[in-house]
């Protein structure tokens, strides 16, 4: 998928290649809307000083023999498919050596003795240094002839596929061109609407420059080109057609056509909707008595929508809500037939919303809220309405789209309400002073009016708050308080309780804040509730030394299907996730969750998640030694001293591991250090939770500062062994044996360092095991063991080439090296003994491709790479890609 400058660059690359290899037959394909006649136009500007035929086909010629290269052409070939391909190459080849370039926009509408003659050109062209690019909608492929799409199927073929512009390049070509400057969240709503059609986006800001697109309502207006269009169409309809596409456009994208036939009243319904199928104003959908009748677009049924005289609307509306079957869609069209407020069905609106609320469907919440605050007749019920329906979008993870109603909520008289709102936002935006102002203005004014009902929900954003300041007692108390308040199983009562388990988890009562999670589940149904239930099951799996079961945990709560789940838990699922994967060797996947829970972090713009989002993107890129992308993630992880704990605790490992892994054991106390100001009585400290403590220890015996080091290690060791918890025993033990190797007691270092692996052999983190097994065949090697260093970096090396940690591969052979027992190289390769995949993996590697790449030139997966590799590594007596390449050189050059 590329952007449209990406796409432009491809295609000036293409012309070039012509020049040295031969002919190329490219397909440049994109949906409506991607930019690609922009980029075909600045294509023929930068090819200026070639021979460059720009040709359109034209949607009426399509059943025309031959009319697309016909005026090329010149002359009318329309008998054969040959002669007009003969034609064709003879005005190719017509300027010798010159290179010439064919762009044929429109290409979906090129008729087929066209594409015959085309077909039999390429077929023909070999060292000529011709391309010949091919100009599609992506919409219109599968209306082409089986003999078309096979030929566009050619794997000679190059195809370049368009992705739809994001917002921001949407902000930038609409401001360029109309100088409107949109708002992020109306870009975004904008692309939405027109599926990222630019033109039409463009169109729609120059026509309603005073609308407020952030917050587009279920009705948005058409262009009007598209309008007068449709108006046409629709004109030419009989008046049964009319009326079935017009209802169709009322009852929603895709209607059940037999409530569309009963809302006009149509007993046959099949003679007109054929008509209306055969405009190309409507499709149809199903078979079997599941028929639907819906459009292309959003933008065609608005066309439809808005050209109904309002009186007509208003009828079908009302006829509407006595069909359809869903209460939703029901209350919804009752609201559209109103033009007058309604305080009864304001009052259904939010009690539904409510509802929809307590099963997790926030979006449907925030429309039904909506929907009764326009139609409330009552100005402080319209208050207290807009305020449901902002705390509902910022539930359902839309925190860009919540704040467009900052201005609304500031005019808002001072209340609990507005003001616990206003923390819970501030809360996902990561501002923690704010947070707190705006928390204890809303309890102190809920106490003040003895509001059980508002105290609750406080209490409730105060448990939040509390887990974003890493406080486990506070988690714990604020919990207590707020379930004392809320209503027994009410969704309140149920993430207090959520939280409230992993506050006693990082109080060192993982039993019972395991207990208290699966109970929830054992009664929870699917829904958000018993998504937060898994994800904190699987954070305390993960703290508690159990990484395979928390993958599980974790994956079945990361879901990105919000119908009936948050969008905010999945981030934290996600998150932690990646750490499981991280440390169970699966990095290539930590990767990919990472990416993923990016995409989604930066659409919702809570930024509370945000640095542990990037920690385990940090670490990897540092390890496997891409500076760029780990200095890339770091930058993102950013966060400011005062942050909520949360955010600064991750940042602040992430700068320590670039540190740690760059070997500046200075900086990563410098990283480190504001972390001890935090307050590490309420859970910090809990072995499992966050694994900082012994990389900071160790800079510290890097920095000859021993005594530090040992007097802040002491305490953690002690606490690890009375919970037994065995990889935080583990890493603390590492640090310890590393104190007495540094001191010269290399034998009481041994037995440390042994006890500590022992520990981690039956533990699922094997990044654990590799570091652990590295920093004890260091001491060993540095304190003259040589014999003894081989087998502990030998398993370093192992599990470190596994995950292709290149860093400590390096190091692994290094100190292998230096111990007198590494292995020497022949001078020639024996690359006979790879098998033809395993040559196809070496060739890419050695050109410089990463796993991912490699995957996806062989069309196989990142594990498989990797599993490759390891083969790889064994045959040739290699140990990481660096020294692949460099034998690859050797032999090359030999």
């Amino acid at each position: 998928m590329l952007g449209a400058q990406q796409g432009q660059e491809a295609l000036i690359d293409l012309s070039h290649e012509v020049q040295q290899n031969g002919s190329i037959f490219a397909v440049l394909k994109g949906p409506r809307g991607s930019g690609k006649s922009t980029l075909i136009k600045a294509l023929l500007t930068r090819l200026a000083s070639q021979s460059v035929q720009l040709v359109t086909a034209s949607r009426w010629e399509t059943a025309q023999p031959g009319a697309a290269l016909g005026p090329l052409l010149q002359r009318s070939h329309a008998g054969s498919a040959g002669a007009l391909g003969e034609a064709l190459l003879e005005y190719l080849r017509k300027d010798g050596s010159r290179p010439r370039v064919l762009v044929l926009e429109n290409a979906q509408w090129i008729d087929d003795l066209s594409f015959q003659a085309l077909h039999y050109t390429w077929r023909r062209l070999r060292h000529e240094p011709i391309l010949i690019v091919l100009v599609m909608r992506q919409q219109n492929l599968a209306g082409l002839t089986p003999e078309t799409r096979e030929f566009l199927a050619d794997s000679q073929l190059r195809v370049l596929q368009l992705e739809v512009p994001d917002p921001a390049h949407v902000r930038e070509i609409v401001c360029a061109r109309t100088g409107i400057d949109l708002p992020p969240t109306a870009a975004e709503q904008l692309v939405d609407y027109t599926q990222g059609n630019l033109q039409v986006v463009i169109e729609l800001a120059q026509e309603n420059p005073e609308r407020d697109w952030e917050q587009l309502d279920r009705w948005p207006p058409a262009p009007r080109a598209l309008s007068l269009q449709v108006i046409e169409l629709l004109d030419g309809l009989e008046p049964r057609a009319r009326a079935l596409v017009e209802a169709a456009a009322v009852l929603g994208a895709q209607a059940r056509i037999d409530n569309v036939a009963k809302l006009v009243g149509e007993a046959d319904p099949l003679k007109p909707i054929q008509q209306v199928l055969d405009s190309s104003l409507a499709k149809a959908y199903g078979h079997s008595g599941k028929v639907r009748l819906g459009f292309e677009d959003e933008l065609t049924r608005m066309a439809i929508y808005h050209q109904i005289p309002l009186s007509a609307r208003i009828r079908l509306h009302a006829s509407a809500a006595q069909i359809v079957e869903d209460q939703g869609a029901r209350l919804g069209h009752r609201a559209d037939a109103c033009i007058l407020p309604d305080g009864g069905l304001a009052l259904e609106l939010r009690d539904y919303g409510r509802e929809q609320g307590k099963r997790g469907e926030w979006s449907s919440a925030a429309t039904a809220f909506f929907h009764a605050m326009h139609l409330s007749p009552e100005p402080a019920q319209r208050d207290s309405l807009l305020l449901n329906a902002v705390d509902a979008i910022v539930a359902a993870g839309e925190l860009p789209r919540a704040q467009t109603f900052g201005h609304q909520l500031s005019s808002l008289e001072s209340s609990p309400e507005r003001d616990v709102l206003s923390g819970y936002i501030s809360i996902l935006q990561g501002r923690a002073n704010t947070a707190q102002r705006w928390l204890s203005s809303a309890w102190q004014n809920a106490v003040h009016e003895q509001d059980n009902d508002v105290m609750a929900v406080v209490a409730q954003r105060q448990v939040l708050d509390s887990l974003c300041r890493l406080k486990g007692q506070k988690i714990i108390d604020w919990a207590e308080q707020s379930l004392r308040l809320a209503q027994v199983g009410s969704p309140l009562a149920i993430e207090n309780a959520v939280i409230q388990g992993l506050g006693l988890a990082m109080m060192g009562r993982a039993e019972e804040g395991e207990k208290v999670l699966m109970d929830l589940l054992s009664a929870l149904p699917a829904g958000a509730q018993r998504q937060r239930a898994e994800m904190s099951l699987g954070w305390v799996y993960l703290a508690t030394d159990r990484v395979e079961l928390a993958r599980h945990e974790l994956a079945a709560s990361s879901s990105t299907d919000f119908s009936d789940g948050s969008l905010r838990i999945s981030l934290w699922a996600k998150a932690w996730s990646a750490r499981a994967e991280f440390l169970m060797g699966d990095w290539d996947q930590a990767l990919e969750t990472v990416r993923s829970a990016q995409t989604l972090q930066e659409r919702s713009e809570i930024q509370i998640l945000r640095p542990l989002i990037q920690l385990t993107a940090v670490q990897i890129h540092a390890l496997r030694g891409n500076w760029e992308q780990a200095d890339l993630h770091l930058r993102k992880s950013w966060a400011q001293t005062g942050s909520y704990a949360i955010m600064e605790m991750p940042y602040r490992m992430a700068r320590a591991e670039i540190a740690r892994v760059q070997a500046n054991h200075e900086e990563v106390v410098r990283a480190l250090e504001p972390l001890l100001r935090l307050d590490r009585s309420q859970g910090i400290d809990q072995a499992g939770f966050w694994t900082w403590q012994d990389t900071y220890a160790k800079a510290l015996i890097r920095c000859e500062r021993l005594d530090e080091a040992e007097k802040f290690i002491q305490p953690l060791l002690e606490g690890a062994i009375a919970s037994g918890h065995q990889s935080g025993i583990a890493r603390f033990q590492s640090v310890q044996a590393s104190l007495l190797a540094a001191r010269g007691d290399i034998d009481a270092a041994r037995l440390v360092f042994e006890d500590a692996i022992r520990r981690l052999e039956s533990i699922g983190s094997i990044y654990h095991r590799a570091k652990v097994d590295f920093y004890y065949g260091q001491c060993l090697r540095r304190a003259g063991k040589r014999a003894e260093c081989v087998a502990p970096l030998t398993r370093a090396l192992a599990i470190f080439t596994h995950v292709d940690a290149t860093v400590y591969m390096d190091r692994c052979n290094r100190e292998l090296q230096a111990s007198g027992t590494g292995t020497s190289r022949r001078e020639n390769a024996d690359w006979s003994r790879l098998t033809a995949q395993e040559q196809a993996v070496a060739k890419l590697v050695c050109e410089g491709a990463s796993n991912r790449r490699v995957a996806e030139e062989l069309y196989i997966g990142t594990k498989t790479v990797q599993y490759h590799l390891t083969k790889i590594y064994t045959k040739l007596a290699v140990s990481n890609r660096t020294e692949l390449a460099a034998i690859a050189r050797f032999d090359q050059g030999s």
